[in-house]
């Protein structure tokens, strides 16, 4: 099978998040490249439109369901907090499946391929075959662990409202689990793409760690006898070994490397702002929805008060806990792509501070490092808040001052 194969690129690696997704409707498109056959692609691409179709279909009927077993809380405030409850989490559901099939139909097709372009610029075989291979196996941990996770506490949950797991009371089970995997799903493909963009950017910094600067024992450029900057294996601008009747050619290449490195930061500010453009809605949708879900979450809390059994606060602190652990995941992965973009003008400026760098080269470096500091990269909720350590503490911030203020009510 194809999940049995090593992880050799993007493709095979995010095969697994990818497969999951088609089976419910969040993959209308194809990730196969151009060896698969025109009319076997549009037929693929049709197959997958009307099976998202059909899950649309399917979670409507859910949310109808749902919205009228609401009519059954007698208490005002409760009734409330459900209704903003479901609304949102089925509100999050609905975007996610409709994007992909509209809009948004090219978009993350799009960013898989422009990544694997810049993996054909980078052309390291080592690169991908390290990982990829742990891109896949993180992915796979991360399925499995949401799998159990999200049926675990919908079944605990099924049993402590309801006593029991009767058929009578599966739908409560089904309608609650399948929206809630399918965001949880989503969340996964965004971070997941965005830790892709952050491995690009690491391995691009390394490269200006080690391959840019000449060694501190050479001063004089004439004396240069071989090729100075560490190879990029098979790459463009992959250096050989040079004779001293060639290093004029030696030399000439080596100020052509900032320029080339410059163009694949170019390319990673576009894959950057890709994913910022395609996942802005679900990221507003998404932590809307994590938001209410912690609020009803304390709000079970707060019924220890008025109610006899401790099975109720289990259930709203596992749950809150996993919707943080949802918001934590996405802010995390965020700033960790942020903060490694924002290390590159700091290299080229420490290579900047050496004394043995050629005057073209220190020219380019300039250039780069305006460069880097203009091509500076966010994600945001379609420009309403960014999505990072800040706002996470915020959420946190706010949570515990929602707890403080109704526990004293």
């Amino acid at each position: 099978m194809k999940s049995d194969l090593p992880a050799k690129d993007i493709y095979s690696a995010l095969w697994p998040l990818h497969f999951v997704s088609k089976i419910f409707g969040l993959a209308p498109y194809s990730l196969k490249r151009d060896d698969e056959s025109v009319t076997n692609k549009s037929l693929s691409n049709c197959f997958c439109r009307i099976w998202s179709i059909f899950w649309i279909i399917l979670l409507m009927a859910f949310e109808y369901i749902n919205t009228n077993n609401l009519i059954e809380i007698v208490n005002l405030k409760e009734r409330i907090l459900e209704a903003l409850f479901s609304s949102s989490m089925y509100t999050c559901s609905f975007v996610s499946l409709l994007l992909p099939l509209t809009i948004y139909r090219d978009k993350i097709p799009q960013i898989i391929t422009k990544l694997s372009e810049i993996d054909q610029v980078f052309a390291t075989m080592k690169y991908g075959a390290q990982t990829y291979e742990n891109t896949r196996l993180f992915i796979t941990v991360q399925i499995s662990v949401t799998t159990f996770t999200v049926f675990a506490l919908m079944s605990y949950a099924a049993y402590v409202i309801h006593g029991n797991f009767s058929f009578r009371n599966f739908h409560y089970f089904f309608f609650e689990i399948f929206p809630t995997f399918l965001n949880c799903i989503t969340i996964l493909h965004f971070v997941n793409l965005v830790l892709l963009l952050r491995d690009k950017y690491k391995f691009l910094n390394s490269k200006l760690e080690t391959s840019i600067v000449l060694p501190r024992n050479v001063t004089n450029l004439n004396d240069i006898h071989m090729n100075c900057i560490t190879p990029i294996e098979n790459c463009t601008f992959e250096m050989k070994y040079f004779s001293r009747d060639t290093r004029e050619m030696n030399i000439s290449s080596r100020r052509n490397q900032p320029h080339n490195l410059r163009i694949i930061y170019s390319l990673l500010h576009e894959v950057a702002h890709l994913i910022n453009s395609t996942f802005g809605i679900l990221l507003l949708c998404t932590t809307l929805w994590v938001l209410i879900s912690i609020i009803c979450g304390i709000n079970y809390v707060l019924k220890i008060k008025h109610t006899d059994s401790s099975l109720y606060v289990i259930v709203a602190v596992l749950w809150s806990i996993f919707c943080a652990s949802l918001m934590t995941l996405m802010a995390m992965s965020c700033s960790l792509a942020v903060n490694e973009c924002n290390r590159s003008p700091v290299i080229v400026q420490n290579i900047m501070l050496r004394e043995d760098i050629d005057l073209l080269v220190m020219k380019e470096l300039k250039k780069m490092f305006i460069q880097f500091k203009v091509m500076k990269i966010g994600f945001s909720a379609c420009g309403m808040y960014r999505i990072d350590l800040s706002f996470l503490c915020s959420i946190f911030g706010a949570t515990l001052s929602y707890l403080i203020i109704f526990w004293q009510l």
